[in-house]
C-alpha cells in the first residue's frame, strides 16, 4: 500500500509552488497525494471555494479536504488520519522578526507534527524542485551539529536521497564569531570558536565523521565556516540540492523565538524546500524508507 503526503494548501500565490512540491515528492516516492485547505470559519457554499481552489492551482481534478478549526492543529489531524509519512506547507513568515513576533503555522507546525515537515518557503522557486541543472546530479543537503538529534535527521536524509536518487551531503558549519552572534543557541557540541585550531578541526572532523557513518549510504561531508542557515544555503546552492534536512532545535517557544532557530530561519529564508524534523517526527520516522 502506497504512503501518502499531506499537502496543505491556502488561498495565497504561494499555494502553487507548495502543491508543486509535494506532487514531485509524491511522484518521486510512490506515495498517494492528499491536498487539505483549512477554512478560516464556517464555509457557505463548499463547492465553491473548491472550485475556486482548483482554479487558483492550475485548475484540473485536484482532490482537495476541506476542514476547519486552528490551521496547525487541523493539518496535523489530517496528517495523522492519513499516517502521512510527509507533511508539505508553505512559510508565511517574511523575515525572523515577524516569524518570531507573529508566530506561523508553519512554525508550529515543524515544532510539534509527528512526521517529517517539508516547508517550501516565501522565496522559492516556482519551477518543479525536480528540475536538476543541466549536467548535476542532484543532491540532499543535511545540517548536523554534532547533537544526538543530527545524527538521527542524517540518517532519515539518507533514506530519503536514496529514493530521490540524490546524493547525500552531510553539512557542518563550524563556529566562528559571525556564527556565534547570529546563533548563540549552539549545542555545547558544536565546536568552539576559541581554542587551538588543530583540536578544533579534528573535532569538525569527528561530527562528520559519525554523521557520515550514520546516513546509511555513501555520503559526502563538507565544513564549512560561519552562520548555520547561511552555510547550509550557500552549500545547498552550489551542490544542487533538491531539499535541505534539519533537525529542529526547538527548547520551547519563548526560547527559540528570541534565540533563533537554524529550522526557524531556512523555512523563511532559503531557495528550495527545508525537511524540518521536529523531536516526534524522530521518535517516528519509521515510514521514510527506502
Amino acid at each position: 500500500m502506497a504512503e501518502t503526503i499531506v499537502c496543505a494548501v491556502d488561498q495565497s500565490e504561494a499555494a502553487g509552488p507548495v502543491l508543486n512540491t509535494a506532487r514531485w515528492l509524491a511522484n518521486e516516492l510512490g506515495a498517494r497525494l492528499s491536498v487539505v485547505h483549512v477554512a478560516d470559519g464556517p464555509v457557505g457554499n463548499p463547492d465553491q471555494l473548491l472550485a475556486a481552489l482548483r482554479i487558483q492551482l492550475g485548475g484540473g481534478s485536484i482532490d482537495i479536504q476541506l476542514a476547519e478549526g486552528s490551521p496547525a492543529r487541523a493539518i496535523m489531524d489530517a496528517a495523522e488520519h492519513a499516517a502521512a509519512e510527509l507533511l508539505v506547507v508553505g512559510s508565511r513568515g517574511r523575515g525572523s522578526l515577524r516569524a518570531a513576533m507573529l508566530g506561523s503555522v508553519s512554525r508550529e507546525l515543524t515544532a510539534q507534527a509527528s512526521c517529517p515537515v517539508v516547508v517550501v518557503p516565501s522565496g522559492s522557486a516556482a519551477a518543479n524542485p525536480g528540475d536538476a541543472a543541466p549536467g548535476a546530479q542532484a543532491s540532499v543537503v543535511c545540517g548536523i551539529d554534532g547533537s544526538d538529534q543530527a545524527l538521527a535527521a542524517v540518517a532519515i536524509a539518507g533514506r530519503l536521497a536514496a529514493r530521490l536518487h540524490c546524493r547525500l551531503v552531510v553539512v557542518h558549519a563550524r563556529q566562528n564569531i559571525r556564527a556565534m552572534v547570529s546563533y548563540p543557541g549552539a549545542r555545547s557540541s558544536t565546536p568552539p570558536v576559541t581554542g587551538q585550531e588543530d583540536s578544533v578541526g579534528q573535532l569538525a572532523d569527528e561530527i562528520v565523521e559519525r554523521a557520515v557513518a550514520a546516513a546509511g549510504v555513501n555520503a559526502s561531508g563538507v565544513i564549512e565556516p560561519g552562520p548555520p542557515a547561511q552555510v547550509l544555503e550557500s552549500v545547498a546552492q552550489r551542490e544542487g540540492a533538491r531539499l535541505i534536512v534539519v533537525a529542529a532545535r526547538g527548547l520551547g517557544a519563548l526560547r527559540s523565538a528570541l534565540l533563533g532557530s537554524v529550522a526557524a530561519e531556512l523555512t523563511t529564508s532559503a531557495t528550495r524546500p527545508v525537511v524540518v524534523l521536529s523531536e516526534s517526527a524522530l521518535a517516528g520516522a519509521g515510514p521514510v524508507t527506502p
